[in-house]
This record gives C-alpha cells, structure tokens and sequence, in this order.
C-alpha cells in the first residue's frame, strides 16, 4: 500500500461524527469531533482515516484511497492490554499543515509531524521534532502573501531517518494537533475489545443485535431451517 503527501493534505473530509453498536458505554454529543489520523501497522507513517464498525470489528478507511486499502480490526483480535494500548495510540487528531506565517511559533522542541526525504519519490508522514530553526527574513510574493524561506532541523522519532537530523521547509511540516479527544468510535471499539480480553459481558447482561442475529443464524443451521423464517 502506498499513500501520498497528496492523499494526506489535500482530501477534504467531514468531521467524524459516529453512533453504532459500540456506544452503548460512550456519552454521545453533537459537537464536532476532531478528524482522525492513524499511523498505519504497515509502514508506521500517519494518514488521515474514517473509521466504522462492522459488528465487532473497526473498520479504518484511509481518505483518498479505494476500498482495498481498508485495514480490519476485529475486538478479540488482542492477545494483552498491551497490544490494545499500542493501537489506541496509532490514533489522534489530524495534524494540520504548517502555514508561513506560523513560522514564529515553531521552535526548538517543537513536536511535528512531517515527510522526510525519499530516494523513491514517496511523501509520508511521520513524527520528528524540532532541533534548531535557521531563520532568514520572510519575502513577500506579487499577492502580498508571507513566505517563509527558513531551515528546521528535524529529528526523527520514525519512519527511514529515525534518530537521524535533516533539513526541512514549511511545506514539509505539519503542526501536532493541540486536541486530545479520542473519536467516540475509537473509544467504543477500545472498550469492547477489553471487554473481550477480560471476559467481561459485552453489554451488561443485554444481548446487542449483532448477538440477535448469531443466534438467528445458529437457530437455523441446528434447525436447517431459513434464516428468515
């Protein structure tokens, strides 16, 4: 699979608003929740997802990608607490890019999210912070707009270069979101697969549809019997 810096910045999405089976235990509202980034099993570089539930399972589309991109999580999938803390953390608010004139409030120190050189033309996202900004004075194009010619020294904590420093423009960088909610979807999923780590009844004693329609299925094939009748 192979995702693009194109993909990533220049898809427009709607805010991830979710309900499902899995929010049984989630105080839902109707404020805006923040766009999702995940960082990918398979290349461990950041792209902007969607997510849904497919009984019980996360489902985690990549914007901008066709369907056979899709990654699948099914909540007994993890073997300890562990494995579900690391994949909880492969999920946050989507970093957005670095504008010129927000070139004064990154400094040294300064956690980012942004591409690293490729030898093959690939642009992916990875985290890196900041080491030193060489500054120059900012020009002016024909329409009046800033621009910023700085270097930021950038090391990184993943991707091809980690622990390693190179030299980045502002079109390479995009700023950490200051937002720390966690998608409600996310959160539901999380809780059920704990839930089914530890043996805990999925919904305090109460069937979900999803088991309605097992038992359904079981019926009938004990029974050979149609699944509709």
């Amino acid at each position: 699979m192979h995702k693009s810096l194109i993909s990533y910045q220049s898809v427009a999405t709607s805010p991830t608003i979710f309900s499902g089976e899995f929010a049984d235990d989630v105080e839902w509202c109707d404020g805006n929740w923040p766009e999702l980034e995940f960082r990918s099993p398979e290349d461990e570089a950041w792209y902007a997802v969607e997510v849904s539930d497919i009984c019980d399972a996360l489902m985690i589309s990549f914007n901008g990608f066709s369907y056979e991109h899709d990654e699948f999580y099914p909540a007994d999938d993890f073997k300890n607490s562990d494995e579900i803390l690391e994949f909880e953390e492969r999920f946050r608010a989507c970093s957005e890019q670095m504008q010129d004139v927000e070139c004064p409030k990154v400094h040294e120190g300064t956690k980012v999210c942004a591409t690293c050189p490729s030898v093959t033309g690939e642009v992916k996202f990875y985290d890196a912070i900041v080491v030193t900004v060489e500054r120059t004075k900012h020009e002016r194009d024909e329409e009046g707009n800033e621009i910023c010619g700085c270097d930021f020294k950038l090391f990184w904590k993943q991707g091809p270069y980690i622990n390693q420093v190179t030299t980045a423009k502002v079109g390479d960088i995009c700023l950490r979101a200051e937002d720390n909610r966690m998608n409600p979807k996310v959160v539901s999923f999380l809780k059920e697969a704990r839930r089914k780590l530890h043996g805990e009844p999925c919904n305090q004693g109460e069937e979900t549809e999803w088991q309605k329609i097992l038992e359904k299925v079981n019926s009938a094939i004990r029974n050979n019997f149609s699944v509709d009748g």
